[in-house]
């Protein structure tokens, strides 16, 4: 009966070495997406309509934080498409970044069962 009490962890020293290096890997990651994430632009995309003359006339602009204020940028139409692509390569890193996190917190606290 004493054996079904015993931790995972206890058990086997293999098991304990491969929770570690898949702790130090994730932790790896996370470095690695924070980099990727501080090259990348912040913010969200918005478009503003103008009627003129009997024409609509589309603005973008990026909308951010930064030092405490709402920033907002415009975006010409040749710039567009690329910071589309590269709002959504942060929204990517981001939930990838967000499930390694989660996952080194559930590593961290299975390897202190030992």
């Amino acid at each position: 009966m004493h054996y079904l009490s015993m931790k995972v962890v206890e058990k086997n020293s293999h098991i304990y070495a491969m929770l570690n290096e898949e702790l130090k890997r994730c932790r790896d990651m996370i470095i690695s997406l924070r980099k990727e994430l501080s090259n990348l632009p912040k913010g969200s995309l918005h478009t503003r309509e103008k009627r003129y003359k009997g024409k609509k006339y589309l603005y973008h602009h990026l909308k951010y934080r930064q030092g405490g204020k709402s920033v907002s940028r415009h975006v010409s139409q040749k710039e567009l498409e690329d910071l589309i692509q590269k709002l959504q390569a942060r929204e990517r890193y981001e939930k990838e970044m967000n499930s390694y996190m989660a996952r080194v917190k559930y590593l961290e606290k299975i390897s202190k069962l030992k």
